[in-house]
């Protein structure tokens, strides 16, 4: 009888991933986020690294079985006063299943941190949650990444506003990790 490596196998089935340890076995904690073009994503990743490796990051739209989480995180990008439309969607199809799970919301939007407190208040109300931590970050606007439909409108609300239409980056990683770090103080894990 000939034995088979482990490497035909792979080439063979497409991988071992029938096999492998399932990402939600591995990490009890999982960051859903709703990003549209990028910084509430990178904000999710910072605060999991601030969270010490504890949460997987995954976008709502490609969220699968969360059954293998305890506990989770949402994030959303305000886009005309509203959360994603992933994230909206997400929490249309999954939020009452997953209400009681919910430890900590975060948004990502233009408007000062301490001045976007409805926007936090309007994500627990359609999340249906009642979250430990709540926390506002901004993010980017890099012009070169925008639909044109979202360069059209964004180059006609500045100009109405009278201000300058340019990209700019207030993302702060910083801030994030801490985040993520008073996450896990909150949650116990870290003293």
């Amino acid at each position: 009888m000939k034995i088979i490596s482990s490497g035909l196998l792979v080439m063979l089935f497409g991988g071992i991933a029938g096999f492998a340890v399932p990402a939600a076995a591995q990490k009890n904690i999982v960051i859903i986020h709703g990003s549209r073009y990028g910084s509430t994503a990178q904000t999710a990743e910072w605060i999991a690294a601030g969270m010490a490796g504890k949460a997987a990051v995954v976008a709502a739209k490609d969220a699968g079985d969360l059954g293998g989480y305890e506990k989770i995180i949402l994030g959303s990008g305000i886009y005309n006063d509203a959360l994603h439309a992933d994230m909206a969607a997400f929490l249309e199809k999954r939020g009452a299943k997953m209400k009681d799970k919910v430890v900590a919301l975060f948004v990502v939007c233009g408007m000062p941190p301490d001045q976007a407190g409805g926007y936090l208040k309007m994500f627990a109300e359609k999340s249906q949650t009642k979250p430990l931590l709540t926390k506002a970050f901004n993010g980017w606007m890099k012009k070169e990444l925008l639909s044109p439909e979202d360069y059209k409108g964004l180059e006609e609300y500045y100009k109405g506003a009278g201000y300058p239409f340019e990209s700019y980056d207030s993302t702060n990683k910083t801030k994030c990790l801490e985040f993520g770090k008073e996450i896990l103080a909150r949650l116990g894990e870290v003293k």
